[in-house]
């Protein structure tokens, strides 16, 4: 039995798989339709333009992020990272993000989108890691959050995105330990 939401769902995943494998400029309804075995006619009720089912497909990227607590600032990052380096790994996210991220420069609602959907998300996730150690006394007084918050995630963004270097198990746990090193009490 075929539910209400299968469609949007299949136009979405299509839309990701297609930007991942074409980018954003080979993005079309047509190949959107086909590959979600859909009529437009079905797309075209639940978004006026390819650009909305962009948008709505970035935004389902948005899942729950389990914000680890193992009693330590360090455990915490260095769990956290670990996560990000396994996201990363995947296949999709690997082939869409350099997509996404290129467009971002040209499309404001686009950039707006990642920023408030995907990038706020994690983004809180570290926010509540580094509150919870600033709490209980493990970071310093004079440490700033937002920009504890960008060495997190700059190092992982640098090399997924510019480097193309390994993104390990290792990697997380190095990065864990140089920025708790340079944070911490």
């Amino acid at each position: 039995m075929i539910t209400v939401d299968q469609p949007r769902q299949a136009a979405i995943d299509a839309t990701l798989d297609l930007i991942a494998e074409r980018g954003v400029p080979g993005l079309t309804t047509d190949a959107v339709a086909e590959r979600a075995g859909i009529s437009k006619a079905t797309m075209y009720r639940r978004w006026r333009s390819k650009e909305e089912l962009m948008l709505d497909a970035v935004a389902s990227l948005v899942g729950e992020i389990a914000v680890p607590d193992t009693g330590s600032f360090a455990g915490d990052v260095r769990a956290l990272l670990r996560n990000a380096v396994k996201l990363y790994a995947d296949d999709r996210p690997s082939q869409l993000f350099p997509h996404l991220v290129g467009e971002m420069a040209r499309n404001p609602a686009l950039a707006d989108a990642v920023r408030t959907g995907f990038l706020a998300q994690r983004r809180s996730a570290l926010c509540a890691i580094v509150e919870r150690a600033r709490a209980r006394g493990e970071l310093r007084p004079e440490v700033d959050t937002e920009l504890c918050l960008d060495l997190f995630a700059g190092v992982i963004y640098y090399r997924f995105l510019i480097t193309g270097g390994p993104l390990t198990r290792r990697v997380a746990d190095d990065l864990a330990d140089v920025i708790v090193r340079g944070v911490a009490t």
